[in-house]
């Protein structure tokens, strides 16, 4: 008989039964944490409710009092600054610093301390002449660019890394005139590029590597001139491909329509793995002995429940988009260069930091909200470190006999991530909600909170039945034009701004 210890649970949120391992357990006791009383998924879900991208407003910095665009709606609690305001040496977050209540729950002590400390606008590190766009470091001229590092001249795109002159494509790695492409690495000159590595003067790819002037195909292997995964020579390639002119609408939807035809046609991998050992999950490249692990990259290693992490993050659990050279971190979500840091959201640079957020440079922090270059805080507050070494086991012991309840009766102890109901943006304005979409309704019965859309004062000027087949055909003054989104007239359940515009670099590219 095995003496692994292995035991079925109830997750506090769904109700599901959900099983924890022997080697979870002794991850749990290698950081010090108890055993978790929600499922993965629902751990998952609730991590992503506290990561606003995409929801950007219009607001003045609650500083210095310029225009400028957020990811927090005007109306909520929260003070915000601009970037510069933000990042500037004339005001300390240990300012709002305050002595820790014994007589009320950790949790609302956190929350009342995030809506007073300043947040930021957006997350703009070292880049430049980019607008609209939030979580970029070291990229320049982008336009609703998220989580982007080191791109240029990117419009539209979620997590851009090392690429430039791409549109509306995602998790691209080493692009380079991408247009629709999803998660693809070296590619150039692709469109509707799908999974698919090291191609180039490609359209229409699924699961292909090494491919070079190909159309429509799915699962090839360092192939040429193949149109629908039929070869040709050089010249009838060129020939064949003459017949799908991209530039017209119409034959675009032919081709898409065609191409999907063949997709749904050939067997497919049960996973996404590449040069990998020892994993579980899906969409997984350079990996090392992770289990239900999503959309890893070069160097994870030891790791389990990750989703979108990579460049070397090693012995983590639940960590999501977070990574570059991290270890031993475990709920966390948007974090980088991070040692045993665990509950803890968009912080950079962090050792032995627990249940805080947007922290830079950080050691030695519990509960703590945009501190910089701050070591020994609790609550915001400057201790010494023998004072703080004292103060965190009662805490951590107060948080165990005086848990927090939410609204919907859901226990927080040591060992909890934040409640939802504390997240600073609404289900809708989350990763959530791009991941795991709710209606309105779904949402509140679960506890979330939603965000109506605004009301928009422009006018439609230009319908898309009038919109030209050919992009050849589009005049200059298109520019000028606010056209109707397709889902104008529909019940969108997408954030949809019902209208948009096509700026002067889009036109070109």
């Amino acid at each position: 008989m095995s003496s692994e210890k292995v035991e079925n649970r109830i997750c506090q949120n769904c109700q599901q039964n959900f099983v924890i391992e022997s080697d979870d357990f002794a991850f749990y006791e290698k950081i010090k944490v108890p055993a978790p009383t929600w499922c993965p998924g629902c751990r998952l879900i609730r991590r992503l409710a506290y990561r606003g991208e995409r929801a950007l407003y219009k607001d003045n910095c609650d500083k210095c009092g310029k225009n400028i665009v957020t990811i927090h709606a005007p109306d909520t609690p929260f003070t915000v600054y601009c970037s510069s305001c933000w990042w500037g040496d004339d005001w300390d977050a240990t300012e709002y610093g305050k002595e820790y209540d014994f007589s009320r729950p950790f949790f609302e002590q956190l929350h009342e301390l995030q809506k007073v400390v300043p947040c930021q606008a957006t997350n703009l590190r070292n880049s430049t002449d980019c607008n609209y766009c939030h979580g970029l470091v070291r990229c320049k001229n982008c336009m609703l660019v998220f989580q982007g590092f080191q791109s240029i001249h990117c419009f539209y795109c979620q997590t851009p890394i090392l690429s430039r002159d791409s549109l509306d494509s995602d998790v691209i790695v080493n692009a380079d005139h991408a247009y629709e492409t999803i998660n693809s690495n070296s590619v150039f000159n692709t469109k509707f590029n799908y999974f698919s590595d090291n191609c180039f003067d490609c359209s229409f790819l699924f699961d292909c590597r090494g491919c070079s002037n190909c159309f429509g195909c799915v699962n090839l292997r360092n192939q040429k001139y193949t149109i629908f995964n039929k070869r040709y020579t050089k010249d009838d390639y060129q020939k064949e491909l003459s017949r799908w002119d991209l530039g017209s609408y119409q034959i675009l939807q032919e081709a898409q329509k065609k191409f999907m035809e063949i997709y749904y046609k050939n067997p497919r991998q049960s996973s996404l793995i590449t040069n990998s050992v020892n994993v579980l999950g899906d969409d997984i490249k350079n990996t090392k002995n992770c289990q239900i692990c999503f959309a890893t990259r070069n160097g994870v290693e030891n790791c389990k429940y990750i989703f979108f992490c990579g460049l070397l993050l090693k012995d983590s659990y639940d960590v999501t988009l977070g990574g570059d050279t991290s270890e031993l971190l475990y709920e966390v979500t948007g974090s980088t260069q991070a040692q045993r840091t665990i509950f803890t959201r968009a912080s950079n640079h962090v050792i032995g930091v627990e249940y805080s957020e947007n922290i830079y440079d950080g050691f030695s922090l519990f509960g703590c909200a945009k501190l910089r270059h701050k070591r020994y805080c609790i609550l915001n507050k400057q201790y010494t470190e023998e004072e703080y070494e004292a103060l965190i086991p009662k805490i951590k012991k107060h948080m165990n006999d005086m848990p927090y309840v939410d609204k919907m009766g859901r226990v927080y102890k040591y060992g909890e991530f934040y409640p939802p109901e504390h997240s600073m943006w609404a289900y809708n304005e989350t990763q959530a909600h791009h991941w795991f979409p709710l209606t309105k309704n779904k949402a509140l019965t679960k506890g979330y909170s939603w965000r109506d859309e605004t009301a928009r004062d422009y006018k439609i000027t230009l319908d898309i039945k009038s919109l030209p087949d050919h992009i050849k055909d589009v005049p200059d003054s298109i520019l000028e034009e606010v056209i109707e989104c397709a889902h104008h007239e529909s019940a969108c359940n997408e954030q949809c701004t019902t209208a948009f515009r096509i700026l002067p670099d889009e036109l070109r590219f």
